[in-house]
C-alpha cells in the first residue's frame, strides 16, 4: 500500500466520540467530494475504508442510508477498485443541508459555525484530507495536498488553515485548485493536528534515516577523494623514481632516500603511515613525506637539466 493510503486507513480507525465532531468530520468529507448540492451528493474514492467511514457517518449523524457502488478498472499495477457513495433522496438532502445551515441555492458553502467545540476543526480537516488529500512517501520527498473542485472553497479552507497557524500555498492543476505544504515540519504538524501521529513520526524517522545516509555518503565521498588523492601522489612519486633510475641518477641519491623510494615502488597503494612502519627501523610519517618530496625535487631538477 502507499504511504497516503496507509495514513488514511489509520485515520479511519480513530474513534470519534462527540456528535459535533462526527458531523464536522463528515462535513469535510462532503465538501471535498465530487458533488455536494441540494440536488445530489456524490463522493468517489479508491479507499475502501474511507467509503465505509462515509456510509457509517451518514447513518450515525443524519440517519441517512448512503448508496454504495463498487467498480473496478485496469491499471499498470493491477485492478483498482473504485467506491462511489451517493445520496439522492430529496428528504435526506434537505435534512443534511438544513442541519449544516447551508443556503439551498448554494452548491458549495463553508460554514465555520458548524465547528461547535475546539476539536471540530481538526475533525473537519481530517475529513477534507480523507476525501481530497494526498501525501507523498517521505523517503522520496515531502508534499501534502488538499485538492478541491471549487476555487472559493480552496480559499476558505486556506484562510482557516492560516488562522490555525498552517502555511499552505495555493495553485491550480488542470481544472482543480489545491492547497499544498512542502516543508516537512509543516506536514508533520498538519498530520499530528488531524490525528495521524504515526504518519508524522514516519516522516521524522525518514528524515533521520536520510540524514544518516547523506552523512555516510559524504564520508564515503571524502574517503574516496582522499584515496584518489593519495594514489595520485604515489603515482607521481613512482614516475619520478623510475625517471631517476632510467637516467642513472638514482644511485647517486642518499641511502635513506633510496630505501624509501624502493619501498614506495614496491607498495604503490600504501599510505605514508604504512610506508613509515615498513622502514627498518621505522620512521615517522612526516619523515617519509620529507624523503619523497626530496626525490620529487631531484626529478624536477633532472627535467630542467634536460631542457
Amino acid at each position: 500500500m502507499s504511504f497516503s493510503k496507509d495514513t488514511k486507513n489509520d485515520l479511519c480507525a480513530l474513534p470519534v466520540k462527540k456528535l459535533c465532531c462526527k458531523r464536522a468530520l463528515l462535513y469535510g468529507m462532503l465538501l471535498c467530494g465530487n458533488v455536494f448540492s441540494p440536488e445530489k451528493i456524490r463522493l468517489i474514492t479508491e479507499n475502501e475504508r474511507v467509503s465505509q467511514a462515509i456510509i457509517r457517518l451518514l447513518r450515525e449523524v443524519y440517519g441517512v442510508k448512503g448508496n454504495l457502488y463498487i467498480s473496478e478498472k485496469k491499471a499498470p499495477e493491477g485492478r483498482i477498485s473504485s467506491y462511489k457513495i451517493t445520496v439522492s433522496a430529496r428528504e435526506d438532502l434537505i435534512k443534511i443541508f438544513m442541519d449544516c445551515n447551508l443556503p439551498p441555492d448554494s452548491e458549495i458553502a463553508l460554514n465555520p459555525a458548524l465547528f461547535c467545540c475546539e476539536d471540530c476543526f481538526r475533525h473537519f480537516l481530517r475529513g477534507c484530507f480523507l476525501t481530497s488529500g494526498m501525501i507523498t512517501d517521505p523517503m522520496s520527498g515531502y508534499r501534502l495536498e488538499l485538492i478541491f473542485e471549487n476555487a472559493a472553497l480552496t480559499d476558505a479552507v486556506g484562510e482557516l488553515l492560516g488562522a490555525y497557524g498552517f502555511s499552505a500555498k495555493k495553485t491550480r492543476r488542470k481544472t482543480s485548485a489545491l492547497l499544498y505544504i512542502k516543508e516537512s515540519e509543516g506536514i508533520e504538524d498538519f498530520l499530528t493536528f488531524i490525528g495521524a501521529s504515526q504518519a508524522s513520526l514516519a516522516i521524522m524517522n525518514a528524515k533521520i534515516l536520510k540524514d544518516i545516509r547523506n552523512s555516510e555518503n559524504r564520508k564515503a565521498n571524502c574517503d574516496a577523494a582522499n584515496i584518489n588523492k593519495m594514489t595520485g601522489r604515489a603515482q607521481q612519486h613512482i614516475r619520478a623514481i623510475n625517471a631517476l633510475i632510467k637516467a642513472g641518477v638514482f644511485e647517486l641519491l642518499p641511502e635513506e632516500l633510496q630505501k624509501t623510494a624502493i619501498l614506495r615502488r614496491e607498495n604503490p597503494e600504501a599510505s605514508l603511515e604504512e610506508l613509515a612502519a615498513m622502514h627498518d627501523p621505522p620512521i615517522s610519517k612526516s619523515g617519509v613525506n620529507h624523503r619523497l618530496t626530496k626525490i620529487s625535487d631531484r626529478y624536477e631538477r633532472l627535467k630542467k637539466e634536460k631542457t
